[in-house]
C-alpha cells in the first residue's frame, strides 16, 4: 500500500519525467497592483467576499523595489497597472506614473477619476486605458452605482486633451462584462464605443461572486445556437460601427490556455506578492457553473524578501508555466465525476497531483478575457 508520500506524488513524478528548467532573464508583460481598494462598490466585484484584512495600498518600498527589480528584465514590453483595486484611486499614482514613464504603460480603470489634473498626467506617458462599461443608462448605474454620464464626460475630455496636445495616446478601450442580466445592452455599449472614438471593445463572461449572481452566465458547457445567433449579430454591429470587438468563449471547446503564460506574464498583488495571475492573487470565492469555489491565493514569495527574477526562476514557479502552457492538468469543467470530486471545493490541488489546481479556471477556458 502506498505511503502518503507516494500518494501525493504528481502525475510527472510518478511517470518519471525530469524536467531541467533554465534560468531566464525574460518577462514580457507585469500586472502591477498599486491597491486593491477602490472607490465604487460594484455589484460584480471580487472582493464582495473578502474581509477587511485583505484591503492593501503598495507601500512606496515595494514600488520602490519594483522599479529596482524590472531594470534586470530583459524584453518587457508592458506593465498593466490594474489588479482588482482601480489604479487612479492610489495616493501616488502620480508618482508612479513619472517613475515608469519610460514603459509602456496600460491601466485598467473604472474612469470616474479621470479629470483633468490626472488625464495632464498620462497624456503621451500612458500607451492605452481600458475601461469599464457594462451597459448604459439604468443598467449600467444598477452595476457600478454611478451615472454613465460622468465616465463619457471624462473620456470626452481626455479626447479633447489629446487633440490640444496633438496626441492619440492614451488610447481608449472599453471592457464590457457579459451577464444575462445587462447582454440587452451591449449594442449600445457598441454604439457609444464608436462615438467616444474607441479604440477596442473587450467582452468578456461573468464570474459569479456571491450566489444569487450564480445563475446570471451566458456559457454553456454545451453549444448554445441562440447564444452563437447572439454572439455573430454582436460582431457584425462592431464591424458596421468600426469598432474591433475581442469576444470570449460561449460553450466548452477542447483549447486550453493560459493568456498569462502565453504573454510570459506575472502579477504583483498590492503586498509586492508574486502571484500567477488575477484568479489566484487573493484568496476569494467563486461559481463555476453553480458550484462554489474556494480560492486560495498562491504566492510564490515577495518581492520585499527576494527580488523578482529570483522568484520568476522559483523552480515551483517555473514548474506552474510548463504545466500550463502544456495543457497538463484535468478538465473539471466536463468531468463525469465532478460532481462527488474532492478537489473541485479549491484550487489548492487537483487530481493528478499538482498545485495549485487551474482545470476549473474560467480564463484557462478562454470563458473569461482580460486586457
Amino acid at each position: 500500500m502506498q505511503n502518503d508520500k507516494q500518494k501525493n506524488r504528481t502525475i510527472s513524478e510518478q511517470l518519471g519525467y525530469k524536467i531541467e528548467f533554465i534560468r531566464t532573464n525574460a518577462i514580457k508583460k507585469i500586472y502591477l497592483e498599486l491597491t486593491n481598494q477602490c472607490n465604487l462598490d460594484c455589484i460584480m466585484c471580487y472582493r464582495k467576499n473578502w474581509n477587511e484584512s485583505f484591503f492593501a495600498n503598495m507601500s512606496l518600498e515595494i514600488f520602490d523595489k519594483f522599479c529596482q527589480d524590472i531594470k534586470e528584465i530583459e524584453g518587457l514590453e508592458e506593465i498593466v497597472l490594474g489588479g482588482i483595486g482601480e489604479p487612479t484611486y492610489y495616493e501616488h499614482f502620480s508618482y508612479v506614473i513619472e517613475k515608469l514613464k519610460n514603459y509602456k504603460l496600460n491601466i485598467t480603470s473604472n474612469g470616474t477619476l479621470l479629470n483633468d489634473d490626472l488625464i495632464n498626467k498620462i497624456i503621451n506617458k500612458v500607451n492605452s486605458i481600458t475601461i469599464s462599461v457594462d451597459g448604459v443608462e439604468e443598467d449600467f448605474e444598477k452595476i457600478r452605482g454611478i451615472e454613465l454620464q460622468k465616465i463619457v464626460d471624462n473620456i470626452q475630455r481626455l479626447e479633447e486633451i489629446k487633440i490640444l496636445n496633438k496626441t492619440s495616446f492614451p488610447k481608449v478601450q472599453l471592457q464590457f462584462v457579459a451577464s444575462k442580466k445587462n447582454i440587452h445592452t451591449i449594442f449600445s455599449v457598441i454604439d457609444l464605443a464608436s462615438k467616444l472614438k474607441c479604440d477596442k471593445l473587450i467582452v468578456s463572461n461573468l464570474i459569479p461572486q456571491e450566489e444569487f449572481t450564480k445563475d446570471d452566465i451566458l456559457y454553456s458547457i454545451q453549444s448554445n445556437e441562440e447564444n452563437e445567433k447572439l454572439w455573430d449579430s454582436i460582431k457584425k454591429h462592431g464591424i458596421r460601427r468600426g469598432i474591433k470587438i475581442q469576444m470570449p468563449n460561449l460553450d466548452l471547446r477542447e483549447e486550453k490556455s493560459c493568456n498569462f503564460i502565453d504573454s510570459v506574464s506575472t502579477f504583483i498583488n498590492a503586498k509586492g506578492e508574486v502571484v500567477p495571475c488575477y484568479r489566484l492573487s487573493h484568496d476569494s470565492k467563486e461559481y463555476v457553473f453553480s458550484r462554489e469555489k474556494n480560492i486560495r491565493k498562491h504566492s510564490l514569495g515577495n518581492i520585499l524578501d527576494t527580488s523578482l527574477l529570483d522568484l520568476w526562476n522559483n523552480k515551483k514557479y517555473q514548474q506552474l508555466r510548463y504545466n500550463l502552457h502544456s495543457s497538463r492538468y484535468p478538465s473539471c469543467i466536463d468531468c463525469s465525476l465532478v460532481e462527488g470530486c474532492e478537489y473541485i471545493s479549491d484550487t489548492l490541488e487537483d487530481c493528478f497531483g499538482e498545485s495549485p489546481s487551474c482545470g476549473d479556471c474560467l480564463w484557462y477556458r478562454k470563458f473569461v478575457v482580460c486586457p
